[in-house]
C-alpha cells in the first residue's frame, strides 16, 4: 500500500500483504468506508480487508489461534467457490454487498461483518 499524496518523499510503501496464491484481478475501495476493501485472486478467493486495522505486538497468552496465524490482521472475510474470479464490485447503495463474476457464473453477497461506519 502506498500513500499517493506521499510518493514522491517515500521509499517504501505504508504497508505490504502478502496472502493471495495468484494473480490479483479486481481490486475495489467500499464507497461507504473508506478504509474497506475488496480484492479478487486467480487463487480462486474473493477477500474483504479493513486497512484501518492493526495487528497487536504482543498478542494476550492464549488469545491467538494458532490456525489464525496464518492471516493477517486486516483480513476480514474470505469468499470462496468460484472459479476463475474476474471482477468484483461493491454496490452503490447497499453498505458491504459485493458481487463477484467469474468463469463459472456470478456471486452477490454481503459478509457478516461490519464494512461501514
Amino acid at each position: 500500500m502506498w500513500d499517493l499524496r506521499a510518493i514522491r518523499d517515500s521509499k517504501s510503501p505504508l504497508a505490504h500483504f502478502k496472502y493471495h496464491k495468484g494473480a490479483v484481478s479486481s481490486i475495489e475501495w467500499a464507497p461507504h468506508d473508506e478504509s474497506v476493501l475488496c480484492v479478487a485472486s486467480r487463487d480462486n478467493q474473493v477477500t474483504v480487508w479493513d486497512l484501518s486495522v492493526e495487528a497487536d505486538d504482543e498478542p494476550a497468552t492464549g488469545a491467538l489461534d494458532p490456525a489464525l496465524a496464518e492471516f493477517p490482521a486486516q483480513l476480514l472475510f474470505i469468499h470462496q467457490g468460484q472459479t476463475n474470479v474476474k471482477e468484483i464490485h461493491f454496490h452503490p447503495q447497499i453498505p458491504g454487498l459485493i458481487m463477484s463474476t467469474a468463469e463459472d457464473g456470478f456471486n452477490v453477497f454481503k459478509p457478516a461483518i461490519s464494512v461501514s461506519s
